[in-house]
């Protein structure tokens, strides 16, 4: 038999499944956003300092030769597995066992695409890339990193709502672009000093790197509209604080 706190209401209990539902669909979909981006930028720059389509495949554009023979791997996997009419057509059509960035990189996964731009050796295509984003590289990829996790949060129908990150973003020192003042939860950790970071630093990553990739972006006011639909999600539970419309980011 379970037991419910005094006042527990199951209305109030579904509303917040569904908000929860409701705001990993929105995530989920700014995300994609951000990894089509990525994915586009490491095309772009692997093409144009190591040869146009298969640029991606050379050595010398990596630091750890373990994780490029990893991804390397992943592309051959998701080609081989693949049923994409534009990856049969390739098959069909040339003798090359991988094709293109242009076309194999459509197969690769978040994670893979991550790991491809950390292992970049060569510093100026990391800044190159990190800098369309509007972040120093340390940060970006720190970014990108928690990122790939609150992603798999969404695919995997796990909860959101009131989550703690358990993959800490690095805080940006010098952000390009508008940011906030603070993410922090306002509830310590365990009774320590320890701020734990929950959603509410996620959100904050994605509205700022989906401002840089989408200017038209409705990120900020659909999850406005969410929150003012669902006030039984209690936004402190996320980790909101009580001005953060106020603040530049969100303004």
């Amino acid at each position: 038999m379970e037991i419910f706190k005094p006042g527990t209401e199951f209305d109030k209990i579904f509303k917040i499944y569904q908000f929860d539902s409701e705001l990993r669909s929105l995530v989920f979909n700014a995300i994609e956003q951000i990894e089509v981006a990525l994915r586009t930028q490491l095309i772009y720059h692997l093409s144009h300092q190591y040869g146009s389509g298969y640029g991606f495949m050379e050595l010398d554009a990596y630091t750890s030769l373990e994780t490029y023979l990893r991804s390397m791997i992943k592309v051959q996997e998701a080609v081989k597995a693949s049923k994409q009419p534009f990856i049969v057509k390739f098959k069909n059509n040339y003798t090359n066992q991988l094709p293109p960035a242009w076309k194999g990189f459509e197969l690769l996964t978040f994670r893979s695409l991550y790991s491809l731009y950390k292992n970049l050796k060569d510093t100026r295509h990391k800044r190159a890339i990190s800098d369309h984003f509007g972040l120093n590289h340390t940060v970006f990829v720190s970014w990108i990193d928690t990122l790939v996790y609150v992603r798999n949060i969404c695919a995997h129908h796990s909860r959101l709502w009131n989550t703690v990150l358990t993959i800490s973003p690095v805080w940006p020192r010098r952000p390009r672009g508008p940011w906030v003042d603070r993410w922090e939860n306002e509830i310590s950790n365990e009774g320590t000093n320890d701020k734990r970071l929950k959603t509410y630093a996620a959100l904050c990553i994605i509205q700022f790197l989906v401002k840089k990739v989408n200017p038209y972006s409705k990120f900020k006011r659909r999850l406005f509209a969410l929150l003012d639909e669902f006030p039984e999600a209690d936004s402190t539970w996320i980790g909101i604080p009580a001005d953060w419309k106020s603040q530049p980011l969100w303004a």
